[in-house]
Order: C-alpha cells, then structure tokens, then sequence
C-alpha cells in the first residue's frame, strides 16, 4: 500500500513538471491606450495534458483577465499562440501606468517584465511669433507625438483666454501623422493685453471615448493698433492775450490711449501756419495769442501714424482798456483786439465824469486831471471793472478832465487873462476888416472849427425824450435791488442817422411804451437799457413783463425795416443782476453790481435781431414760455421758443401801424 502510494505521488510531480510555458518575446516598454499588445508564447509539454491557458494583464494591483484557452497537448508535443491584448477603456476601465502580464497553464505560471501603459500626447509648438494685431492671422504649428513613439492621429481643440474676451474662443482642426496647423485671428475691438492660447491634442476610439490626450499653453500679446486721432482743446474760445492749449490723444482699437507723437499746425483765418510743432500725444502745446490779434477762427490739423483729425478754435473779440494815472494825467490806452468805443467813468472824490472814448488798436488819448491843489482818490470804472488810486496830487481852481491840448482853459480862467485876449482880438479883426477880408477871414475860421472834433464829452445828450431817464452812478447811496434789464443795442446807429427823423420817430415810440409800463431807460452810445425796478414796477415777478416788453421792441423795430428803405440792425438782450437805486428829483441814479451791464450788452451784441436771455434770468421764465439754449462764445444764452398769448402784442402792432400810415 506504501509503495503505491509513493508512485501515484511520483507521478503527480511529474506531470506537474512536464508542461512549461515560454514566453518568446517581452512586451514593449511603453504602450499607449488604443495599442494592442502581441505576447508571443509558447507551450511545451512531456506527457499528455489537458489544462486552461489564462494571460492575464496586471496594472497598478488590478489584474484582468486578456486571455483564456484550453489546451490539450499530446505527450511531448509543443504549441505557439500569440494572444492580443487590447488596450481599450471598456477592457482596462482607464487602466494606465506600470503593468505586467501573467501567463497560467495549470499550475505553471510566468510573468513578463515590467512595461508602461500611457494616456499621453508631447506637443512640440514650432511657432515662434507672440505678438499679433488685432485681425492678423495667427498660425500655429506643432507636432503631437505619443509617449510611444508612435505620431498621432485625431484632433487639436484650440481655445483662448483673457483680456476683454466675453466668451472664449474655440477652435477644432484634424491632427495628421502627428502634424497640426491651425490658424485663427482675434476680433477687431480687441483688447490689447496678455492672452492664454490652450491647446489639446486628443485622440478617440471608435466609439467617440477620448483615449490619449496631451495639452499645451501658449501666450500671445496683442498689441495697440491706432485707429483714431483725438484733438482737445482746454477752451474752444480763446480770448486775446491768453494761451491756446492744445493736445492730441491716439486711441487703439479699444479706446485706450496709446503714447506715441503727433504733428500738429495752427493755421489762421487767412491760410497762413501760425506753428508747426511735433510733440508727444497727450501732452499740452500752448500757443500764445497776441493781445491785438483780431477776431478769427483758426484751424489745428494733426497727425500720428497715418491718421489725421481737424478741429479749430475762436479768437473771441475783446474791447479792452488799460487806464494809467502818472502824476495828474491819465492815459487811456486800447490793449483790445477791436476798436474801443465806449464810455469811461472818472470818479474824482465826489465828483462823476463820464469820458466818451474812440481808440483804435494800440492808440492811446491822454487826459489832464485838475481839482484844487490837494491829495485826491481817484476811480476808474471801465467794462464793469473799478480801478482805484489814492493820493493822487492834483492842481487847479476846479475839479474837471480836460486834454492836454486845452492848455488855454487854464489861460481863460484868470479875468486879466480875458481882457488881454479881446484886446488881442478886437486889434486884429480891426485890421483885417479895414483890409476889407472880413469875409474870408470868417469863412477860415469856420473851417476851422469844423475840423475841430471833440475827443472828450463829459456828458452825450439823448435826442430822445424821457421822463424815466436813469443816470449810471459810481457811488451811491440807495435800495439794493434785484431788477430785470432789458438791453436793445443800435447795432449801426451812425449809419441811420442820415435818416434821423425816420429813426428817432420809432425809437421814440419804444421809449413811450416804456414809459406807459413804468421802465426806467439809461442810454449808452448805441445801447439803451431798460430797468424793471420792483419797487416801481410794484411786483418782482417782471420776467414775463420784460420778455413781452423786448417782443414789442422787436416787433416795432422789424416793422420800421418793412416800412423804411434805411434799415435798423439791432440786438436785443435780457438780463437779472443787482442794482442800488435811488430815486432823485429829475431822474433815478443807480448803480450796477457784477456784470450785469457788462453781460447784457455782450448778449445784445452776439444778437441777430431776436431776443436772448441770460443764464441768470432763465430759472426766472414762467412755465407757459419754453425756452431754447445756444452756446454762444463763453455764454451760455436763451432763445424764445413758444409763448402761448402774444395778442397784446398784435393789438399794439395794429394801433403802430396805423400810427404810421396816418403820419404818412
């Protein structure tokens, strides 16, 4: 019983021992997802055998079964098989990383070196170019090889990121034999900025599963392209003697500011280059404006990196005095860019003189101050502005102005002085009457005299008759008082005075209607200005009076143009500002504050004969009278839209007209 046991155990082992496996050849190092690996085995047996081959894959401690058969050997007889190993998702479940194979036979095993299964894709980028413009065609070129050497065949989804991108960019292109080219281009209004490209090579199997898959970045810079040229003015009206600032702004694509150089050429009114100047965007260039530079809009053109822009800017007209007291003259000069003829208010102590004053550009007139010898406070008033000088020594027998030119005046005052002068006089027309040239002699005298033209009028008497005359103090004592002020400027009065008659009759008429709705009138060479004072008018609620009233002014002014060959050019203002007022005996003297006077014969001088109003009396307008804006040199003024009821107005047109054609 021993010994037949020993034999059947003896013949277990060598059954055991007789089928061997062989592997022929190793599986490669590396393999990728979507490979087949061929494992070459053999199988060789010394008796008869009848047993199961399994080939089993093991990676990261998962094993899976990849092969199986059941082998039936004769004795001593010898197979080969080379089992594939497909390497799929649904047959490793995304198995990647280092893996063995493991060949069973019954109780025989055998184990292959270690290999690497991979999921990767290298990109090797050949574009070199990072910074592109906006709209450039942007090409990228690569090669996507698999971790097994192996060139890729599948896809390149190209996405980008960055900058003011509202959504990102993507783009899919074919990978052939491992080559991919792709290009695009970024949208115009791009920003100009640091963009992330991605790019993801990828492969699929059959049923649309990503197997190997392999990234890169690349970062692009997109640069400012200049597409406009911007010119800013600090002030698009230039008043003389000031600077002119002027600079340029190159904008990119995006509207951003882009640092470069701009040349840039001031041309005046008459084509001629005033400056030629290159200097760097965004960068002030000052033009200085000659204090006499006349009235004139000039012309800036620019230009940077092909791109040009025009724009241009007024010289605003200025009537300007300077006033100089040395010693006891004083010395008027024009440093405005127009011809000065206004009114120049002297104040000595006291005593008010108003100076009528004709200059040309640059010209000057000269002034003799006299009063009783003393120390004097003199005041200068001129466009609204108050020049004051203290201990001013004057000389003479009463406080006056006169030229120097007058010197005789200081001759005539003394009684001697007379009687020696008509001796003078009488002995010399003795002469010439006995010599029978009375008449020449008169007739030279005459002509004379007409040659003499006044510089200096104390005082211009009105042609036209009032009996709410106001008279325009320096100093005054009286009521403050917020009034509305009607201002009609004659726009060419020496020009009609060739038809005196015709013009006084109408302007005549006005100021009747000023009468009958209690306005006071000032006139100011050929401005006449009409004062709604609240404490006469006995309300302060004048605006829709004052538009109305500057209505019938207009209307009776455009039907005299109608009626009359010689025409009235007129501006017509509206204006609100403070006054101190006080009521004496033959008229009412007041006193302007601020630039009330000043503003509103500005405004009547930029009209056209139509009606604007201040800034300041615009919140004032009842609602029934809607109002249109303009900007006009460096005011801003109103035009009348609508006004509902302007039947008054019609009513007093009719009884003019009447008047007229009866007066005919």
């Amino acid at each position: 019983m021993r010994k037949i046991l020993t034999i059947l155990i003896l013949l277990s082992m060598i059954s055991f021992a007789s089928a061997e496996i062989i592997i022929v050849k190793q599986p490669d190092n590396i393999y990728n997802l979507g490979d087949r690996i061929i494992l070459p085995i053999k199988v060789k047996t010394l008796e008869a055998i009848s047993e199961s081959l399994e080939i089993n894959l093991i990676c990261n401690g998962k094993e899976t079964l990849a092969y199986f058969e059941n082998i039936i050997l004769s004795s001593g007889e010898e197979i080969s098989r080379e089992p594939s190993i497909p390497l799929k998702k649904e047959f490793l479940g995304r198995s990647t990383g280092t893996c063995k194979i493991k060949a069973t036979l019954g109780e025989e095993t055998k184990l292959t070196d270690e290999f690497k299964i991979s999921d990767n894709i290298k990109i090797n980028l050949k574009t070199e170019q990072k910074e592109f413009a906006p709209e450039e065609e942007i090409a990228i070129e690569f090669e996507a090889i698999k971790e097994n050497n192996q060139l890729v065949e599948g896809f390149v989804n190209v996405s980008i990121e960055g900058g003011n991108l509202t959504e990102n960019l993507n783009i899919i292109e074919l990978v052939n034999n491992g080559y991919g080219y792709i290009t695009f281009s970024m949208p115009k209004e791009t920003k100009a900025d640091q963009y992330l490209v991605k790019i993801d090579v990828f492969e699929k199997d059959l049923k649309g599963e990503i197997t190997n898959e392999g990234f890169a970045n690349y970062n692009i810079k997109i640069t400012q392209v200049p597409t406009s040229l911007e010119i800013l003015l600090e002030n698009k009206t230039i008043e003389p003697g000031t600077n002119a600032k002027i600079k340029t702004i190159l904008h990119d694509q995006t509207g951003e500011k882009i640092p470069s150089t701009s040349l840039i050429t001031i041309t005046n009114n008459q084509g001629s280059v005033i400056k030629k100047s290159e200097i760097p965007t965004d960068e002030y260039l000052e033009i200085p404006i000659l204090y006499k530079e006349p009235p004139a809009e000039w012309t800036i053109t620019a230009g940077s990196n092909n791109l040009t822009a025009e724009s241009s800017f007024e010289i605003v007209q200025k009537a300007d005095v300077k006033t100089e007291i040395i010693n006891k003259t004083l010395t008027i000069t024009n440093i405005g860019n127009v011809p000065y003829n206004d009114t120049v208010l002297i104040k000595i102590e006291n005593s008010t003189f108003n100076i009528s004053v004709d200059l040309g550009i640059d010209e000057e007139i000269k002034y003799i101050l006299t009063a009783p010898d003393g120390k004097y406070t003199v005041e200068i008033i001129t466009e609204g502005e108050s020049q004051v000088k203290e201990g001013v020594l004057l000389t003479g027998k009463a406080v006056g102005i006169r030229e120097p030119s007058s010197g005789m005046v200081k001759v005539i005052q003394h009684p001697i002085s007379w009687i020696f002068l008509i001796a003078v006089l009488g002995f010399f027309a003795f002469i010439i009457f006995r010599k029978g040239y009375n008449k020449t002699f008169f007739a030279y005298i005459t002509r004379k005299k007409e040659q003499v033209k006044p510089k200096i009028a104390l005082r211009k008497e009105s042609l036209l008759k009032t009996r709410n005359k106001a008279e325009l103090s320096l100093s005054i004592k009286g009521n403050k008082q917020t009034i509305n002020l009607v201002c009609l400027n004659i726009k060419n009065l020496k020009e009609i005075e060739s038809k005196k008659d015709q013009t006084e009759e109408t302007l005549q008429k006005i100021v009747n209607l000023a009468e009958e709705n209690k306005i006071y009138i000032y006139e100011s060479n050929n401005f006449m200005f009409f004062l709604f004072i609240p404490s006469i008018t006995k309300t302060f609620k004048n605006e829709e009076k004052a538009i109305k009233f500057s209505q019938q002014i207009e209307d009776i002014l455009k039907e005299h143009n109608k009626l009359f060959k010689q025409k009235i050019d007129f501006g017509i203002s509206i204006n609100y500002g403070t006054i101190i007022a006080q009521q004496e005996k033959d008229s009412l003297k007041f006193m302007s504050m601020g630039t009330l006077i000043t503003n509103s014969k500005k405004i009547a001088s930029m009209s056209d004969k139509k009606i604007m109003l201040s800034e300041k009396i615009k919140e004032k307008v009842p609602a029934n009278i809607k109002l249109e804006k303009h900007g006009e040199e460096d005011l801003t003024v109103y035009t009348i839209k609508e006004i509902k009821d302007r039947e008054g107005n019609k009513k007093f047109i009719s009884n003019f007209l009447k008047r007229i054609e009866g007066g005919n």
